[in-house]
Parts: structure tokens; sequence; C-alpha cells
């Protein structure tokens, strides 16, 4: 959502909007963090294709042997169960290609640690993506650069090649299905109708049932491509039209165009940035939340606009330890 430009009427004002770009920052950090760890271990050199950090599986194999534009799948958390799909299928991984790090990294280098190995990652990964995608990278959208790494045995006998590819955290670090190939699809970082977004703390989480508390109920998609045909729309004209689509699809939504408003939720919306749009975005989603009284955060909300809402007064708990990175969610995107 963009901060506007001057203060706005009452009956247009959104969630406070620093407040919310705060909190999707946290959330972007958090993701960060933890995608450091989606970084798997591909085991011994890829001239052995040897034992690996996953235990004994066909993972190297099978990442090894996979070239750009294939698929991979697993159920198992530590990707043991690892095989090659058709991206038809659901997958949590789609091979983008290699970043040779031999160059960088001579026979003597010592083994990256876990922040060096997400710098390489971002830095590699991303560049060979971007090219994979022809170019259009959405780096706000709905996917991001993952990457399966030699081991340390793997490094010390040579190995220096990152396995790129793509796929679809969530602020967890777990793993949601892609169905379709990334190259054919709007990277829009967008939940269907209906969809609730869990709270951690005061931050954005994982997809939930809305029957649990949740930070943000998603009342419609709006394809920003219907209204603005031609260039980039600025932010402002982006927020001329959304004010009033999502105010009229979130009352379609919930049942009465105060429906909302009379349960203590507000009405917001996304907006995409230039770089998003020259990447060929163009959804963004309508939403509901609610602030906590002293505006320190997103309240927990229990209970679906349509129905019976319940909203917090406190801030959710936090998670007390993160998910397993790179298990495949349970939860519907």
């Amino acid at each position: 959502m963009a901060a506007p430009d001057a203060p706005q009427s009452p009956s247009r004002k959104k969630p406070n909007t620093r407040l919310v770009m705060i909190c999707a920052v946290l959330g972007a950090l958090l993701v960060l963090v933890v995608s450091a760890l989606l970084n798997w271990p591909t085991g011994g050199s890829s001239r052995s294709g040897g034992p690996n950090q996953l235990g004994e599986s066909p993972a190297p194999k099978v990442v090894f042997s996979a070239p750009p534009g294939s698929c991979l799948n697993w159920a198992e958390p530590d990707a043991s169960d690892i095989r090659q799909v058709t991206c038809a299928e659901p997958h949590l991984f789609e091979v983008t290609g290699t970043a040779d790090l031999g160059p960088e990294f001579g026979p003597q280098a010592p083994f990256p640690n876990t922040e060096q190995w997400q710098e390489l990652k971002q830095e590699r990964c991303v560049e060979v993506s971007t090219g994979f995608l022809s170019g259009r990278f959405d780096p706000n959208g709905r996917f991001s650069v993952g990457a399966f790494t030699p081991s340390e045995d793997g490094w010390a006998d040579g190995d220096r090649k990152l396995h790129c590819g793509l796929q679809q955290p969530g602020p967890s670090g777990k793993l949601y299905p892609i169905t379709g190939s990334a190259s054919t699809m709007d990277q829009s970082n967008t939940y269907p109708e209906g969809r609730c977004l869990g709270v951690n703390g005061t931050a954005v989480w994982d997809p939930v049932d809305c029957a649990r508390p949740h930070s943000v109920e998603i009342t419609g998609v709006v394809d920003l491509a219907e209204q603005f045909p031609g260039g980039f729309p600025e932010e402002k004209a982006q927020d001329d039209f959304l004010f009033g689509r999502c105010e009229e699809m979130t009352g379609r939504y919930a049942g009465g165009p105060t429906v909302a408003k009379d349960k203590g939720l507000v009405v917001y919306w996304d907006t995409l940035p230039q770089e998003s749009w020259d990447a060929g975005s163009r959804q963004v989603n309508c939403k509901v939340s609610a602030q906590l009284p002293d505006g320190s955060g997103l309240a927990p909300v229990t209970g679906s606009v349509k129905g019976e809402v319940r909203v917090g007064t406190e801030p959710a708990p936090r998670a007390t330890a993160p998910g397993e990175p790179g298990a495949p969610a349970t939860e519907p995107r």
C-alpha cells in the first residue's frame, strides 16, 4: 500500500501506512534470514555424486542432471525424497541454471558460512534466474531464488556449483507448491479471494484458515491491466482507482458496503512498483485488517469478515521457534 501524498478524509483513511510498510519490511527481512537455510546442500562433489548432508538419497543425481526449466518436488522436510516432475504438476523448485563460483573461490577458499551463502545466492542466482525469465524477474513478486549448494566435503573436493532455481516460500520459510512454469506466469504476489494470512506478533505470516487468528483477509484480486492498458501507472493513479474498486469488491465479498467497517476492519490494498510492472506483474490484492489500539502493529483477527469477527487488543504470540525452512507447507497458499 502506498503512502498518501496528503492527509486523507476519514471516509478514505487507510491503515497507518508507515506501520503497514514496516510490518511488511520486517516480514521480508525474516524471509531473507530464513531463506538462507533454503540452500540445501547437494552433498559430495558433482563429479562423485557421493553422500550428502540430507543423508543417503538421490538428491545430488536429480539436481545435477536437471536442466533449466526442470521442476523438482519433495514431501519430506529434508528433501530426501526429491524427484523430478513435470512443471504442470505441483512442485517446489524450478531449475533456472547453474552459477560457477570457481573464478571467485579458488582451491584453498574456505567453505562459505550461512550469511555468505545467502549473499552468493542473491548475487548469482538472481542473475541466473533473471536470464532464465528473459529479464522479467519481479523482485517483489511471488517467487524467490533458491539454490542447492555444495556440502563441505564437496567444496573441499572442488565443487563450486550453485544449482539455482525459483521457489515460493512463505514468511516462515515453508515452501508452497507452484503449478506451471514460472516463465509463463504472472509473478504478482497475490492470494486468492477468501484467503487469510496468519499473524506472528504483529507481522503478516503464512496462510491460515480464517477461523484462526490472522492479520489479513483477502477480499479480491484486481488486474490493473484492465484499467491501465498502457504504460506504468504512477502510485497515486493506482491508489485513486483501487480506493473505489477495493471498497466495491470488499462490500460484495463481505455482504454489504459497510460490513467491514462495522466489524472494526479497514479496507486497503497493494500497489505495484515500476520494477514489478516492467517484469509483467499486473495483479494486486484488496484486503481487510485491523490495527492494535496503540497503533503498534496489526491486530489478530479471528473469523472471516463474512461472519462473526473478533479483533484482538493485544499482539498475537510470536513463533517461539522457526519452522523447517524448505519443508513443504501443509496449508494452501
